[in-house]
């Protein structure tokens, strides 16, 4: 039979369904349960089933159904999930915040009766509190595994880091015997490179004598050419076998200069250039310095160049030291220097230590200390070490020595480093301090940038500290070329220390436009840390105008701006900080901005957040609140996201507030939910630090925007996934007596109320109107 509660009327007279109309509710009721059993009733009806049978589905008594749906109890919220669920299966799912409104509807139900009320409250705590139950079980379960997985790691770790160190002993074990090996392969070497340095040292004073003894066996053989030659010609002639080395014996003794120059050309002519050469050789040998000046003047100037100067090597050798300087000055004053050249150089070749400084002492006392100086040079730049020694002992005292030490000079061009600190070495043990003190000089005054640092290498590898500091510091006074090879050779040999102290000494004793020539070029050869702590220390000296100097380098490759980001992305926070300042103070903001924003975008949060407690503790303008606060009104939403976590990373300046409420001034809620989602796109994963930026926000949001706009935002970050932002806001909000009322109208401003008597009024009159059209 039907209930007394309802009516049942066949909604389907074809039979496959029967739905339950329900009567009216009783008058007198409280409006809290009219609203929840209004509710029930309508999603009941949209089910299209009969209370008896929607009681056998669920397992309850229809009578309980029908008090449900009556309003004369109030269900427990396990029934009212239920029906929701079976409308959800039947028809449509409600919205969620459909569903939300039915439960606050619910409770507001369950407050006329308090005993039920408490009841719900324990049960809703209960099932929070097996919800979190659960929750924490869960999370144990995965600590667990992971825990399980970070000790099989450490294991499997400890187990392979034993492997490596066994490993590691058996390798080191396995080779000290082939270190040792080495080593003594090492000391073998060295000793015979010692043999080796002392056997060369013997075979060239034996290339020396040698070469003596081949001049005197060619002058020997030209000789013999020459009379084999006469012979030669005079044969088959008896009457003048001997008539033409008479005749050459004869114009020796007794024919002038000029007349021995046109014997010989005459001989040269006649293709008889062995007695032509015998000729100019007795005749040097026989004659007065002077005429054999005369007569290799004259040959040269005769053309015959080749009998000049092939005559000069047998008079060094034989001609003493006093003639032989008095021979290189007539033929200066004659003005055939190739045959004085061919004087000093075969006296460098052949004549000894002691030789060669009597021969300086002759020129020297001639008038010809040019003519001295260039013997030594040459003798520095070709003999060996011992032998310079020697040169350098015998002139001490003497009118020489001041050329010694001079022509000692260039010789450091055509050194070796080794041979170079070896030479220094002897000429202290020699006594020879000043020829040992103007070494360092002229490498420091002469060779090029790489030689220079190679003999610093070398003095430091022998101890020679001193030396090595004095090479160093003097060789910086050349020009910036130089000093720029010398930045760049330093830093190849992986002398960092000294290329730095390079930089810092041209940056306090050198001009603006020398500077900025320096760090262009350091930057265009990719010494970029050399060329930022050339900017950075021009900046802290006093003397160099920062305006002037960026003003140069725009002059210049790769320009200021480049320069700056360089410096940023290279270097320490503070040092960004301190670069920052400096521009500041130098009145370029557009610089500074481009180092306060590459810092911000492009470096760590933690990085950043240190340039900022740097820029803070300073007093930068750039750090100031009004400047932060006009920025952020300015500025995009996201773009703000990195200032904001550095500020937080720096401790939370007092900044970050009015960066904060300059971001939301505008009142822009797409723009903001782009800031916070952005904050968590840029927050570190392992140290985050977004929490206290969004609570901020969240913060100046409430104590600033209208609810309703709040209200919109807080949609807004649901809807774009940030639901843990969206939470925060509403536990903010909620203090607000108005806000959840103004929540839900937002909320469902958009929909069709779903819920109301007049929607499902006008539903059913239209279902009925269907049922009962023909």
């Amino acid at each position: 039979m039907p209930d007394s509660a309802f009516e049942i009327i066949d909604a389907n007279p074809g039979g496959r369904g029967r739905s339950a109309r329900l009567a009216a509710l009783k008058e007198g009721l409280p409006a809290d349960k009219r609203a929840l059993a209004e509710d029930l009733r309508a999603l009941f009806g949209a089910l299209g089933v009969s209370v008896r049978r929607y009681a056998v589905r669920r397992h309850l008594d229809a009578s309980s159904v029908t008090r449900y749906l009556s309003g004369d109890r109030v269900p427990p919220w396990d029934f009212v999930a239920g029906l929701i669920g079976d409308v959800r299966e039947a028809s449509a799912p409600l919205t969620p915040q459909a569903e939300a409104a039915l439960r606050e509807t619910h409770r507001a139900a369950l407050k006329a009766n308090r005993r039920s009320s408490a009841m719900q409250e324990l049960q809703d705590e209960l099932a929070g509190a097996d919800e979190e139950t659960r929750r924490i079980r869960t999370r144990e379960r995965a600590l667990e595994q992971a825990l399980h997985d970070r000790e099989r790691s450490l294991s499997e770790s400890v187990s392979r880091s034993r492997h490596l160190e066994m490993e590691l002993d058996n390798r080191q074990l396995a080779h000290r015997t082939d270190v040792a090996l080495w080593e003594g392969e090492y000391e073998q070497l060295r000793r015979d490179c010692d043999d080796l340095r002392e056997e060369m040292l013997h075979l060239q004073e034996a290339l020396a004598v040698t070469r003596a003894e081949l001049i005197a066996a060619e002058v020997q053989c030209n000789r013999l050419e020459a009379e084999l030659d006469a012979m030669a010609g005079l044969e088959g002639r008896a009457e003048g076998a001997s008539s033409l080395m008479a005749a050459l014996e004869a114009a020796n003794r007794t024919s002038s200069v000029a007349e021995l120059v046109n014997v010989v050309g005459d001989l040269e002519a006649r293709t008889q250039q062995a007695m032509a050469r015998e000729l100019v050789s007795a005749a040097s040998r026989s004659r007065r310095v002077e005429d054999v000046a005369a007569l290799l003047s004259g040959l040269e100037q005769a053309g015959l160049h080749a009998h000049a100067v092939s005559a000069v090597p047998a008079l060094v050798m034989t001609r003493p030291v006093t003639e032989t300087a008095a021979l290189a000055g007539e033929l200066h004053r004659s003005g055939f220097e190739d045959g004085v050249a061919a004087v000093l150089r075969s006296s460098v070749e052949l004549k000894s230590p002691c030789d060669i400084i009597g021969l300086c002492l002759g020129l020297h006392r001639g008038g010809q200390g040019e003519l001295a100086e260039s013997l030594l040079t040459a003798a520095f730049v070709v003999r060996t070490v011992t032998d310079v020694v020697a040169v350098a002992v015998w002139a001490a005292g003497t009118e020489v020595e001041p050329a010694s030490l001079s022509a000692l000079g260039p010789a450091v061009d055509q050194r070796s480093a080794q041979e170079l600190v070896e030479l220094t070495i002897a000429l202290r043990a020699a006594g020879r301090h000043k020829h040992a003190d103007s070494l360092p000089v002229a490498v420091a005054e002469r060779c090029e940038a790489m030689n220079v640092v190679s003999v610093i290498e070398c003095f430091t590898a022998k101890g020679m500290t001193g030396e090595a500091d004095f090479t160093l510091s003097a060789t910086q006074g050349r020009g910036v070329s130089h000093v720029l090879a010398l930045v760049r050779a330093l830093v190849q040999g992986k002398h960092s220390e000294a290329a730095a102290s390079v930089v810092d000494l041209a940056v306090r004793h050198r001009p603006v436009e020398y500077i900025a020539t320096m760090i262009a070029d350091l930057y265009s050869t990719n010494h970029f840390p050399q060329a930022a702590q050339a900017l950075m220390a021009s900046m802290r000296h006093s003397g160099v105008s920062t305006r002037f100097l960026l003003r140069y380098l725009d002059e210049t490759y790769p320009g200021a701006e480049a320069v700056v980001e360089m410096v940023v992305a290279t270097g320490s926070p503070e040092r960004a900080a301190h670069l920052l300042t400096c521009l500041e103070g130098a009145e370029l903001p557009l610089l500074a901005e481009v180092v306060f924003q590459q810092t911000l975008r492009e470096k760590p949060t933690g990085h950043a957040g240190l340039f900022l407690d740097v820029l803070d503790r300073s007093s930068a303008a750039v750090v100031r609140e009004a400047d932060l606060y006009a920025r952020a009104c300015a500025a995009q939403g996201p773009d703000m996201a990195p200032l904001l976590l550095a500020l937080t990373a720096a401790g939370g300046l007092p900044a970050r507030d009015a960066v904060v409420h300059g971001c939301i001034s505008n009142g822009d809620v797409s723009e903001l939910v782009m800031l916070l989602r952005q904050l968590h796109n840029l927050d570190h994963p392992i140290r985050p630090r977004v929490m206290g930026v969004v609570d901020r926000i969240m913060v100046a949001v409430t104590q600033s925007w209208p609810m309703v706009r709040q209200a919109t935002l807080l949609m807004s970050l649901s809807d774009a996934g940030l639901t843990d932002d969206a939470d925060r806001l509403a536990r903010r909000a909620a203090d607000q007596p108005k806000f959840k009322g103004i929540l839900k109208k937002e909320q469902t401003k958009h929909e069709q109320k779903v819920l109301s008597r007049a929607f499902w009024g006008k539903s059913s009159h239209g279902r009925d109107g269907e049922r009962n059209t023909p």
